[in-house]
C-alpha cells in the first residue's frame, strides 16, 4: 500500500494527482459523523477511501478523528460531491460509491441539488467502473421515487432491501429506526452496456499568463477605467467585481465569479508589475480548477487591456 498522506485533507487538484498502489477507489458522499467512512477504511485496507462532506462541523470532527487514530487510507474533501466526482475522477475509475441518508432537498426548486436527479445520477454512474456499485440508503420517498424512475427508464436492475446491507449503522440510521421510519436500501451495479457519457470538460494544467510592457501609470489607469463585466453563454457564466490594489501597490486583483455545470468558483486575476513588465495571470493558481470558462474570463480582461491601453505583448500563452 502507498505511504500515508501527511494530512488527510485534500483539494480536488491534489486528489486528481494522487498516486499509489491502492487496489481501487471507494467514495462516500456526505460522510456526516464518519462512522461509515471509518468502517470502509477498516474493511477495505487496500483501497483509497475518499470522503466528501460540505458541512464544516462534521468535516472538522472527522478530520481530527482520522488524524488522532492514524487512519492512512482515507482522504477528505470539503466540497460539493458533484464537483469532486466530475473534476477529480476520470470516467469508469471508481469501484464503489456510497450515499447514506443524503439531504432530500424536499422544497420546490431544490430538485437540482438532489443526489437522485438525472444529472447527479448520470455523473455518479459515469464515474463508476464497469461492474462498479452504487449504494443508497434513505428514508426519503422523494429520493426513492426519483432513483427508481431513472432506473426504470434505463432498464437497469436495482436491488431493494428492507434491512441494512452492512453491520455498521450511522447516527441518522439509528435515529430513523428508533422512530419506526421506513428506510430504503438500494444497491445498483453498473453493467458493461451502461453508457452514462457526459460532456467531459478539459482542465488546463499549464499556467495561463501574458507578459506586457506598458506605461508606469498602467495599474492606476487600469483601476480608473475598469468596470465590472458579466458574460453568459451555454455552460459558462462569469461575472467580475471591482478591481482593487493588493497588499502592495505593484499588484491589482480582480475577483471573478465563475459558474459552470458541477462547479462554482470565485477566482482572483492578478495584474502585477515586475520590473519594467506587467504580468496578467491567475492568483493562487494551485487552488483553481482552470477550465475553459476560467480561460474565457482571462481573455476578457486581456481584450479589455488591448482595447483601452497602449501595451506591447512580450510573451505568454493567452
Amino acid at each position: 500500500m502507498s505511504s500515508p498522506p501527511d494530512f488527510p485533507v485534500m483539494n480536488i487538484l491534489e486528489l486528481k494527482e494522487k498516486k499509489g498502489n491502492y487496489s481501487g477507489v471507494v467514495v462516500e458522499i456526505g460522510f456526516g459523523h464518519g462512522e461509515f467512512l471509518q468502517y470502509l477504511a477498516d474493511v477495505k485496507l487496500n483501497f483509497l477511501i475518499v470522503g466528501i462532506e460540505i458541512a464544516s462541523k462534521y468535516f472538522k470532527k472527522v478530520m481530527y478523528r482520522i488524524l488522532r487514530e492514524g487512519i492512512s487510507n482515507v482522504v477528505l474533501l470539503k466540497e460539493d460531491a458533484r464537483t469532486v466526482l466530475y473534476y477529480a475522477f476520470e470516467p469508469n475509475s471508481i469501484d464503489e460509491i456510497y450515499a447514506n441518508f443524503p439531504d432530500p432537498w424536499p422544497k420546490s426548486g431544490q430538485g437540482k441539488r438532489r443526489i437522485t436527479n438525472e444529472k447527479s445520477l448520470r455523473l455518479i454512474f459515469s464515474r463508476l467502473k464497469k461492474g462498479g456499485m452504487f449504494y443508497l440508503s434513505t428514508d426519503s420517498v422523494i429520493l426513492k421515487e426519483e432513483l427508481l424512475e431513472l432506473m426504470r427508464e434505463r432498464g437497469m436492475e436495482i436491488e431493494k432491501r428492507l434491512r441494512p446491507p452492512f453491520p455498521i449503522k450511522t447516527k441518522y440510521e439509528r435515529k430513523w429506526q428508533s422512530s419506526n421510519k421506513e428506510i430504503y436500501y438500494f444497491i445498483i451495479k453498473k453493467r458493461d452496456e451502461d453508457n452514462f457519457g457526459l460532456e467531459e470538460r478539459e482542465v488546463i494544467v499549464t499556467m495561463p499568463h501574458v507578459v506586457m510592457e506598458a506605461s508606469k501609470s498602467f495599474l492606476k489607469d487600469f483601476i480608473d477605467k475598469f468596470k465590472p463585466f458579466e458574460k453568459k453563454e451555454k455552460g459558462c457564466h462569469f461575472k467580475s467585481e471591482r478591481a482593487f490594489l493588493a497588499n502592495t501597490e505593484d499588484e491589482i486583483l480582480i475577483p471573478i465569479l465563475i459558474n459552470e455545470e458541477f462547479i462554482n468558483q470565485r477566482i482572483f486575476v492578478s495584474l502585477r508589475r515586475k520590473g519594467e513588465e506587467y504580468i496578467l495571470k491567475l492568483y493562487e493558481r494551485d487552488k483553481i480548477i482552470v477550465t475553459r470558462c476560467v480561460l474565457k474570463a482571462l481573455y476578457s480582461i486581456k481584450d479589455f487591456i488591448l482595447r483601452d491601453f497602449e501595451v506591447k505583448i512580450m510573451r505568454g500563452n493567452l
